[in-house]
């Protein structure tokens, strides 16, 4: 099963084709960020950005990316910068690319009880 590892770009393609960079810069990164203001409010923390990820890739437009990606990064190891005991949106890109069944792929960090 494909992980999480944490660098930057040069290390994912210093690695091999069976790892993706998702981090900063990268066609999958996330517009959203721990410290942005919220749509409603205050800022956000590490995983209330994941969760409006995950939240904006199942919305009509995301989905469309969410279908994109998940072909993309089927079967691949995921780096990003963030640490790995934080959430992170690669965690749901993950996820998204590898989990079988409806509706599994994009759980909120807070809808499994535990970050991600």
């Amino acid at each position: 099963m494909p992980v999480r590892l944490r660098g930057a770009s040069r290390d994912a393609a210093a690695l091999s084709t069976a790892c993706a960079y998702v981090g900063p810069l990268s066609r999958y990164a996330t517009p959203f960020t721990a410290g942005m203001r919220s749509p409603l409010g205050p800022p956000m923390d590490r995983a209330e950005a994941v969760d409006l990820f995950a939240a904006t890739l199942r919305g009509p437009v995301g989905r469309h990316y969410a279908a994109r990606f998940a072909r993309a990064l089927h079967g691949l190891d995921l780096m990003c910068t963030c640490p790995l005991d934080a959430p992170c949106h690669a965690d749901v890109l993950l996820r998204l690319a590898n989990e079988s069944g409806e509706g599994t792929a994009l759980r909120t960090t807070r809808s499994s009880g535990r970050p991600r």
